[in-house]
Order: structure tokens, then C-alpha cells, then sequence
């Protein structure tokens, strides 16, 4: 029973020390832009997704810690419970991987709106 319950609550804690590190904590204000803003910049998507994937990495750790309260409460963790949470620890360790991989090749976009071609070269130059 106890490999039920810490082993859970382990990949949790892992998972959100992970998306802390590799994406960086997520900014509020520019997935706030991301969502409300009628014109979306890469950069508010970045943080957007920063802020998902942390936030799916926070609540795997609280369902871990909820199943090792009830488990505690009860004295027997579920099996079907513990497939079901490897599967959703599995998928979110997937999403944080592909998430720090794009965010560590993504290259900044230039937004050319109505400049010259010399104005782009230089923004590009930059």
C-alpha cells in the first residue's frame, strides 16, 4: 500500500518541480493576454501553454495527495484507481516534455505590420 500512495504522490511532485524548471513559472499576465485579447501574440501562446501545463502538473499533484488522504482514511488504495492514475502521470510527463521542447526551440516571430522591407531586415537582424 505504500508504493500506492507515495509512488503517486512522487510523480506529482516531480512532474511540478519539472514544469517549473524546464518551462519556468508561468505568467500570468501574458496568458491573461492570450485568452482575453481579440489579437494573440506568440508569446502570450507560450505563456498560455506554460500556465496549461503547469496547472495539469498542480492538479495531478493534488489528486495524488487526495488519493493518499483517502487511502489513509480507508487503509486500502484501489487498483483500477492506480491504472487509471499511471496513465494520467504517463500523459502528463508526455505533455511537459513536448512543451519544454517546443519552448526550447521555438524562435522568436517578428510582427511585420506595415513596415518596409529595410524596417524588416533590421527588426530580423536584431
Amino acid at each position: 500500500m505504500i508504493g500506492r500512495v507515495l509512488l503517486p504522490l512522487a510523480a506529482g511532485g516531480v512532474q511540478l518541480a519539472a514544469a517549473l524548471v524546464v518551462l519556468g513559472p508561468p505568467s500570468w499576465a501574458s496568458a491573461w493576454d492570450f485568452f482575453a485579447s481579440s489579437e494573440p501574440t506568440f508569446a502570450s501562446a507560450l505563456a498560455a501553454s506554460r500556465l496549461t501545463v503547469t496547472a495539469i502538473a498542480l492538479l495531478m499533484l493534488v489528486w495524488a495527495v487526495g488519493r493518499a488522504l483517502r487511502a489513509a482514511a480507508r487503509g486500502v488504495a484501489s487498483r483500477r484507481r492506480q491504472t487509471v492514475a499511471g496513465a494520467a502521470v504517463l500523459a502528463t510527463g508526455l505533455m511537459i516534455l513536448a512543451a519544454g521542447l517546443g519552448h526550447h526551440l521555438a524562435s522568436p516571430s517578428v510582427a511585420l505590420g506595415g513596415g518596409s522591407v529595410k524596417e524588416a531586415s533590421q527588426a530580423l537582424a536584431r
